[in-house]
């Protein structure tokens, strides 16, 4: 199979967008392959944002996808809820538009860490986490997003050598699992 010739990140700030971008481009994505619908901060929440934009991505993600292989990547913090809660509220954003949710073979991911992607760039500093904590003031990168590079090297060399992590954190492991389904697009 081919590589993907675009790459769409929805994504609810900066970090998301420098964790998925960064990862991509270890494994080879050129930057002018990878697109972001951009979020303003101030313009209400980024978890409000990816709901409102995920319907018009998913029907660009279909008619460009009709024409060429395309990824859409989706990214939104779980927060205190749930990893499913929030796939469901992703689903049922797009049916309230009259859109039908991705389907299995679509090359659609939802990247959902659990309170916030902080927590796991807790984990690949080393840290043993507790998904019930809020780890964003302690690896807040606000500002410096591109010092996350060396914690997102860890987990790309695990997912580029199909490796297992150990203790890892269940939204991070439900992530790998929606990795796989564009695994072989990279």
């Amino acid at each position: 199979m081919n590589r993907a010739s675009r790459y769409v990140i929805l994504h609810e700030d900066k970090l998301h967008l420098v964790f998925v971008r960064y990862f991509l481009k270890k494994f080879g994505v050129s930057n002018h392959a990878i697109d972001s619908v951009r979020y303003t901060k101030g313009k209400g929440s980024g978890e409000q944002h990816v709901r409102n934009k995920y319907s018009n991505e998913l029907v660009a993600y279909r008619r460009r996808a009709s024409k060429a292989t395309t990824v859409l990547i989706v990214v939104i913090d779980a927060d205190a809820g749930t990893v499913e809660g929030h796939r469901r509220e992703l689903d049922n954003a797009a049916h309230a538009n009259g859109v039908n949710p991705r389907m299995p073979q679509e090359n659609v991911v939802h990247i959902i860490p659990k309170w916030h992607i902080e927590t796991w760039l807790a984990y690949l500093a080393g840290e043993n986490v507790d998904e019930n904590r809020d780890y964003k003031r302690q690896y807040g990168y606000s500002g410096r997003e591109s010092d996350c590079h060396a914690l997102i090297d860890r987990l790309f060399e695990a997912c580029k050598h199909y490796q297992t992590l150990t203790n890892i954190p269940p939204s991070l492991e439900d992530a790998c699992q929606e990795f796989l389904r564009i695994r072989p697009l990279l």
